[in-house]
């Protein structure tokens, strides 16, 4: 059971790409200890190294993942620049925060697009795909909905979820966040996260 208005958990699980909706200021969400099981969890995808890559690869360490595709016009540049806005406030310890990307379009973002893509960003960013069905199972795990939108050509679109998920450092979904939320309450949760004990 998720602690979450109906409004924010709205705003969480629509899928929109061009669409400023969700503004309303809600609470970050939280997961509850007995809800954890059934939402998030370890996966395994294909790093821009073009390596497997284990979430638990990063245990010990607290991660912000977020999914997106690199072609995304708005909501995925803008959702890196809170991250890196929100790091920036943490101070020297940010550099223990894992900033991971898993990209909802595995047919153009091969690992060398994303090896591209996030070496464009001033903060270290893990790019993350795999096959259709390996992507769809981390994005059912963490309840991401996504899909393709034509546009007539073959620079079509994928509406996505665009919360910001906040993952402890034993592995564990702890909160997650609207993409436009304010870098203040994202470095806060980041503190807190970046305190507790390996």
């Amino acid at each position: 059971m998720l602690t979450v208005p109906r409004t924010s958990l709205l705003c969480v699980t629509v899928a929109i790409v061009a669409l400023s909706g969700c503004r309303e200021r809600e609470p970050a969400a939280s997961v509850r200890e007995d809800a954890r099981p059934a939402f998030g969890g370890d996966f395994t995808l294909t790093s821009q190294d073009n390596q497997p890559f284990r979430l638990h690869d990063v245990r010990g360490r607290p991660v912000v993942l977020f999914f997106g595709y690199t072609s995304c016009p708005d909501m995925c540049p803008m959702t890196m620049s809170r991250v890196t806005a929100a790091l920036s406030r943490v101070g020297t310890s940010a550099s223990e925060v894992v900033t991971l990307f898993v990209s909802l379009d595995p047919k153009r973002d091969t690992p060398a697009v994303l090896k591209e893509y996030v070496a464009s960003f001033s903060t270290p960013l893990i790019g993350l795909t795999g096959t259709d069905e390996d992507v769809g199972r981390v994005a059912s795990a963490y309840h991401a909905s996504y899909q393709i939108v034509p546009t007539g050509t073959r620079n079509y679109l994928v509406n996505h979820t665009s919360a910001i998920f906040l993952i402890d450092r034993q592995g564990r979904l702890r909160q997650y966040f609207k993409y436009d939320e304010r870098p203040e309450l994202l470095a806060a949760a980041l503190r807190t996260l970046l305190e507790e004990k390996r």
